[in-house]
């Protein structure tokens, strides 16, 4: 069976959530992706930008606002957590590690990879459904999943050592009452697990080496999936599509 380790692979918010599209489109097999982002808020696919997060403030700072294409909250990137990425090909996995069409599953099924993947580190999460990973000081990392009619993706973004403070107030959203269409992120309480990035994904491949029963292969993006992020680049460019009503007109689909 083939299964790949991607560390990084794109530079900025943007590029990286391009490459995460890409990847989606272009896999065939198993993909594990651990990867580091720049001060960014990554607001999820159906979110009004604007009340999730302080547009005056992230463009003083320089820090971009980025739209997934997966649904789900706003989250902050930036020094100090780790986001992990489990792509799977229709066809592909093994075990409890294989493509499946319910969302709850596919959250359940990730959620295994990690808390596995931190207790090997030393530290005990577990999920509170249906996409948050929890520990004893609060949320380590929530969820978001794509999934289509050839494969999946499953990501996350767990904290290591964060600055709790400027993550949770980059992404205060606004008091306000949306249509229902619109999702809305929650305020929650959030914690650092401590871990080590380099600790965090040597665990996190041996976990999916064991679920698979197969060597876990690093390597870089293909050159097809770096050809489709550079497609999808002016999609992840555009301040329309991040910036801008979901729900209205194109949205580079």
């Amino acid at each position: 069976m083939q299964a790949r380790l991607i560390i990084d692979g794109a530079r900025g918010a943007r590029a990286n959530f391009a490459l995460e599209e890409a990847l989606l489109r272009e896999n065939r097999a198993v993909i594990l992706r651990l990867w580091e982002n720049e001060r960014s808020v990554i607001i999820g696919r159906a979110q009004l930008a604007r009340f999730e997060t302080d547009l005056g403030r992230c463009e003083k700072e320089g820090v971009p606002v980025v739209r997934r294409v997966t649904p789900g909250g706003a989250i902050y990137n930036g020094p100090g957590n780790i986001n992990w990425s489990i792509f799977l090909a229709k066809e592909s996995g093994a075990g409890d590690l294989r493509y499946r069409w319910g969302v709850r599953e596919v959250f359940r099924m990730a959620a295994g990879v990690v808390v596995r993947a931190t207790e090997a580190c030393g530290v005990r999460t577990w999920l509170e459904e249906p996409n948050r990973i929890l520990s004893a000081g609060g949320k380590v990392s929530g969820m978001a999943a794509y999934i289509s009619s050839s494969g999946l993706l499953c990501h996350g973004t767990l904290l290591l050592d964060a600055d709790l403070a400027e993550a949770a107030s980059f992404t205060q959203p606004a008091g306000v009452t949306l249509e229902r269409r619109y999702t809305r992120s929650m305020a929650t309480k959030i914690a650092n697990t401590g871990i080590r990035p380099d600790a965090f994904i040597d665990s996190m491949r041996r976990v999916v080496e064991q679920e698979l029963g197969a060597r876990v292969e690093s390597g870089l993006p293909t050159d097809d999936e770096l050809r489709s992020m550079e497609g999808l680049l002016p999609k992840y460019n555009d301040e329309a599509w991040n910036l801008g009503d979901p729900f209205a007109g194109d949205r580079h689909e």
